[in-house]
């Protein structure tokens, strides 16, 4: 039987992965699967990036799913912010829907800058099977970064060692792994007789750093304060999804306790950080093909590499 083929786009932010996933759907008759942490919620729409703000597409939103210039995204908007969604749900939802498309003859392109939920989705990583605490996680939401990491460390120096550890979310659940033992998740469908196919998107850094700028610059300008805006009137603005990349920042400004320019750069420097994180957690993977998207020829070589995976 002939393998089947799943591509892999993935990079840090503001690298182009969406407008190169839509333009090798559209050549290549493929849909594309958002292995985003942040795009799974409802109405965080434009400081995540589902879309590129500075490309004249057609966006229809719905549930599970938008269509973009008449390519099916799946992933966005899975779930609310006020609900719990684990990586393991990511990965049930991405394989699932991986395997109704290959069923229907279309190629699959798994977009996105969250290397741990690709590596869910992949088997890289097997999920935890960690039953949820949400009491234990909210005291422990509360601790400063610092003491989580004591805490992580005094628990399991093993696993303080493999972590992230500038992120509150992981180190939070790794402890909750560490303290509960009940068993819920059951295994993943794991994709069968296929391949995964990684190109990864990579540049000198500043020229990362100037393109997530001029990024940050045009959310700004487009919408990213109504969003936050509407999303605090209706009730999410202690979320802890609001508080991170880009979201903090404007609600800083937005509530009155910092300046426009301030917050942009605050915006800024908090993108150039989780770059860093991206691409160390990547460079892990030694099957990504890189490309440098500062190069001329850059598009050609993914575009001739997808092109002869599938001939």
């Amino acid at each position: 039987m002939k393998k089947s083929k799943v591509f892999i786009i993935l990079g840090p932010t503001s690298s182009g992965k969406t407008s190169l996933a839509l333009d090798l759907c559209k050549k290549y008759n493929g849909e594309i699967i958002s292995a985003d942490s942040r795009q799974i919620y409802k109405g965080m729409d434009i400081g995540t990036g589902k879309f590129p703000i500075d490309h004249d597409i057609n966006v229809e939103r719905g549930n599970e799913s938008w269509v973009l210039d008449g390519i099916r995204v799946w992933g966005y908007d899975l779930t609310a912010l006020n609900t719990f969604f684990s990586g393991y749900d990511f990965a049930l939802f991405a394989l699932k829907k991986t395997k109704e498309i290959l069923k229907s003859d279309k190629n699959v392109f798994l977009v996105g800058g969250t290397g741990f939920y690709i590596d869910l989705f992949t088997g890289k990583v097997k999920p935890s099977k960690v039953k949820p605490d949400l009491e234990l996680r909210e005291s422990l939401n509360l601790m400063s970064l610092e003491d989580l990491k004591e805490k992580l460390s005094k628990l399991s120096p093993e696993a303080f060692n493999k972590i992230d550890k500038n992120n509150k979310i992981r180190l939070v659940r790794a402890i909750e792994r560490e303290i509960s033992k009940e068993i819920n998740e059951a295994a993943l469908p794991y994709l069968k007789n296929c391949d995964f196919l990684y190109i990864g998107l990579n540049a000198p850094r500043g020229f990362l750093y100037k393109r997530s700028d001029l990024w940050v610059e045009k959310i700004w300008k487009c919408g990213i304060i109504e969003e936050v805006k509407n999303l605090i009137k209706l009730g999410y603005g202690s979320s802890p999804k609001m508080h991170g990349l880009v979201y903090k920042s404007t609600i800083q400004f937005v509530e009155g306790k910092t300046t426009e320019g301030e917050a942009i750069q605050k915006s800024k420097y908090d993108v150039h950080k989780y770059i860093k994180r991206q691409m160390t957690y990547f460079k892990k993977n030694k099957d990504i093909f890189w490309v440098d998207i500062s190069k001329d020829d850059c598009w050609k070589i993914i575009y001739n590499k997808v092109e002869g995976e599938l001939s």
